[in-house]
């Protein structure tokens, strides 16, 4: 079998970007088990042969979605972060990131629920997701190693660890599961809770 190639010309990378819009289309529709190449490429309106000219198979296809999917839930999480001084970080700022937690999980919920429960029987797909889960530990870690004057934070590295693992299981539970109460009274109580964590009750707010 030939080599996949990077598209350099932009019909290239047109046909690419279909590839991939479809796939991840139908991955939310269909689920990732429901959907094959022969559907992929129908929707894209490009050949098979297309498609194994830029990418060996649908698993290849499906890790590129997702590293790309995951980039924009990071950035959605992070974004704006200029507005507030870092070492100051307060009541307000905790909760202004956990609502973009949250927006991030609206991006595509189908998708997101269907590779996060495949990373638990899927190795590759774990290794996308434990090297986010990296990447989202390691900034919130800097924001604790900002503010550590003002915080009773005797292990940032756990701390960071603990810190990641709360927001993320209120956005499942918020996204994935469905909650019976109002979304921004879970948003306020994690906040006060992550809040108190750190500053031990502080009258900084």
């Amino acid at each position: 079998m030939k080599s996949v190639r990077t598209p350099k010309q932009q019909r290239s990378i047109q046909t690419k970007n279909r590839i991939t819009k479809a796939a991840f289309a139908l991955f939310a529709q269909k689920g990732i088990h429901g959907t094959n190449s022969k559907e992929i490429v129908e929707k894209a309106g490009v050949s098979i042969g297309s498609f194994y000219s830029y990418f060996k198979n649908k698993k290849t296809l499906l890790l590129e979605i997702l590293e790309d999917f995951l980039d924009q839930v990071y950035l959605t999480t992070w974004k704006d972060m200029e507005h507030f001084t870092i070492n100051e970080l307060g009541l307000n700022e905790v909760k202004f990131i956990i609502e973009n937690v949250l927006k991030a999980y609206d991006i595509a919920p189908t998708f997101h629920s269907q590779t996060h429960a495949l990373r638990y029987s899927d190795p590759d797909i774990n290794r996308v997701y434990e090297r986010e889960r990296s990447r989202e530990v390691t900034q919130i870690r800097s924001l604790l190693e900002s503010n550590k004057q003002r915080m009773q934070v005797s292990d940032q590295e756990a701390a960071a660890i603990v810190i990641h693992n709360a927001v993320e299981s209120v956005a499942h539970t918020a996204k994935f599961i469905g909650s019976k109460i109002d979304e921004q009274r879970l948003i306020n109580e994690l906040a006060d809770m992550i809040y108190n964590f750190l500053l031990h009750g502080s009258q900084e707010k």
